[in-house]
């Protein structure tokens, strides 16, 4: 019986599955299930651009590990996950885009050497208003929804709105989409017997967890994961804390101020009612003439 053992959303998991030549097969297999479904592969071949990063935490962030790749064609194709929210998520996924994109040419390129550039994020949380879980983006005119480019694509494949009922019946992305989504042991082995690729898959799995040193890697990239989580968190109940102590501070001082205002008016009344000038009132209270002048109307 196979069991398993570990979160296949840890991007450092993640990477050791996808962005690895040994194993680019899969990699193909994927990027023509998300991009062109159960039709004829479009995608033969990938080559892996190394970004060279390192499951750290830098000026207090972690930085993530993505996957980039160039297909046969000059396509070049970014693959993350996203394990939580954060502010402004549409506008960082942009500017990676636009990174991978812009970062294309060199001194001298003409614009014709631009390639298709594309997106793909696994969320693990519900982020779009779509109740589809594979959603893809592109730049089109809003009426006739005529697309401007297509070197321009966003992929959101969000795995807590994905449901199935027979692992077996699922189309090539829903069986990847089953997969990340943590399926159960024997869901898993379901996988792994209605389809060769995803065999190949569980069994990188097990190799996986077998490695001592990869293991090792995978804890520690967890444990900074976990410790990210939870310092983000701590800031947030530290920057609610702080808002509702200086909410609390500013109701004292309008409430002092209020209070203020109220002697300063039973004061200017009780004088009003001495016939003392209204002059008089002004200086002595610091009450405008206009308000005191008002006060006088009263009943």
């Amino acid at each position: 019986m196979y069991t398993t053992e570990i979160n296949r959303l840890n991007d450092f998991y993640f990477k050791y599955l996808l962005g690895n030549e040994k194993r680019k097969n899969l990699t193909i297999h994927f990027l023509n299930a998300v991009l062109y479904g159960d039709e004829t592969p479009h995608i033969t071949d990938v080559s892996f651009i190394d970004k060279d990063k390192e499951p750290k935490q830098a000026d207090g962030k972690l930085v993530k590990l993505d996957i980039l790749a160039r297909t046969d064609t000059g396509m070049l194709i970014d693959i993350e996950v996203q394990i939580q929210r954060h502010p402004h998520l549409a506008e960082r996924f942009l500017y990676y885009w636009a990174e991978m994109y812009g970062g294309q040419l060199r001194r001298g390129d003409e614009y014709s050497a631009l390639k298709p550039a594309v997106s793909i994020v696994l969320m693990d949380f519900d982020y779009l208003p779509e109740e589809s879980w594979h959603n893809v983006y592109h730049i089109c005119n809003d009426v006739s929804k005529q697309v401007l480019t297509h070197h321009f694509a966003m992929h959101f494949i969000e795995l807590k709105k994905f449901r199935y009922s027979d692992i077996k019946s699922l189309h090539r992305l829903g069986k990847w989409t089953a997969y990340f989504s943590n399926c159960s042991a024997e869901e898993t082995e379901e996988l792994a017997m209605s389809d060769p690729i995803m065999k190949e898959v569980v069994n990188a799995e097990m190799a996986f967890t077998e490695d001592e040193i990869m293991r090792r890697q995978y804890t520690q990239r967890e444990k900074a994961l976990r410790d990210y989580r939870s310092d983000m968190a701590e800031a947030r109940r530290e920057g609610e804390q702080k808002g509702r102590r200086e909410g609390e501070q500013k109701g004292r001082r309008e409430g002092e101020q209020k209070g203020r205002r109220e002697e300063k008016v039973s004061i200017a009344v009780n004088m009003l009612r001495l016939g003392i000038d209204v002059s008089h009132i002004t200086a002595a209270t610091g009450l405008s003439i206009a308000d005191v002048e008002l006060l006088k109307k009263l009943p």
